[in-house]
């Protein structure tokens, strides 16, 4: 059986740019931001760490929304995230985007424990549902610096379907990410979201899905497959995860729809084995 992984309340995501992302991507819209903690300054992440760590929380995502540049304005807080990191022993994972040498240096030596970077494989995706000027290879060389000099884990994301509904690119992420050996890979699924271009766009045949969690595991044999939280839920949910669990194509599955028998592990789906408390 998988591992359930619950965040809420222990591991809650925090937005550290508020509400506001220049991308506007065209599944969100920065809508997703919403339904974060809304944190706008440094001293303010402070404060919120000091009271999570009071109610017995454990750490946080540290995510918001991202610059033209397709990364997440996290400079001003490194101090902060130090402070909390050395002051509260809370473990930290971030959504950073794109990052060269010296940013993923940054993180690191902030205590940033793990990188959660999309791996998006798609010049069509990144430059017309995304709106960046980037490519693909921004993507991939990104990565690579992100496992040479970024924090100690890396927790790959694919998006599934973030082509308008379509499976094309993600086969080639799971090909590239062979390279790197990943402890874990965590497939997020597309939500049509009411106020964004995909609010009528179908989200992945659930026989779709299958097939691309099989190949993930032939090829990534020492990978454990996450089904993350984003996902549809009801009946499409509760399909997919009872086809992925009886063929044994997932280890850990994010606030899961069905009754999975076993221990809930109150964090973020992306923690290492090694790090759970």
């Amino acid at each position: 059986m998988p591992k359930v992984y619950v965040p809420h309340p222990k591991y809650p995501t925090v937005s550290i740019t508020g509400s506001k992302c220049e991308l506007k991507c065209d599944y969100c819209r920065g809508l997703v931001l919403r339904t974060m903690v809304q944190i706008e300054s440094p001293e303010r992440f402070l404060s919120f760490c000091k009271r999570l760590k009071e109610r017995g929380g454990i750490g946080c995502l540290i995510s918001g929304g991202f610059n033209k540049e397709g990364r997440l304005p996290f400079e001003p807080y490194i101090e902060a995230i130090r402070c909390a990191k050395r002051d509260l022993g809370l473990t930290f994972s971030i959504h950073p985007g794109i990052l060269d040498k010296d940013s993923a240096t940054q993180l690191k030596d902030s205590g940033i424990d793990i990188t959660e970077f999309y791996v998006v494989l798609s010049d069509n995706v990144l430059r017309n549902v995304m709106h960046t000027k980037l490519s693909k290879d921004d993507v991939l060389k990104a990565l690579d610096t992100i496992y040479t000099y970024g924090p100690r884990y890396v927790s790959p994301h694919i998006t599934v379907g973030s082509d308008y509904g379509k499976i094309s690119w993600e086969y080639e992420a799971i090909d590239v990410l062979r390279d790197y050996d990943p402890y874990v890979l965590i497939f997020l699924i597309l939500v049509p979201i009411e106020g964004t271009p995909m609010a009528h766009v179908k989200p992945p045949s659930i026989n779709d899905l299958v097939n691309l969690f099989a190949t993930a595991r032939k090829k990534l044999e020492n990978t454990e497959l996450v089904l993350g939280c984003m996902r549809v839920r009801g009946k499409y949910t509760q399909t997919l995860e009872s086809e992925l669990i009886q063929k044994g194509l997932v280890d850990r599955v994010a606030v899961p729809y069905t009754s999975i028998p076993g221990p809930i592990i109150e964090a973020c789906c992306s923690l290492p084995d090694s790090m759970r408390k």
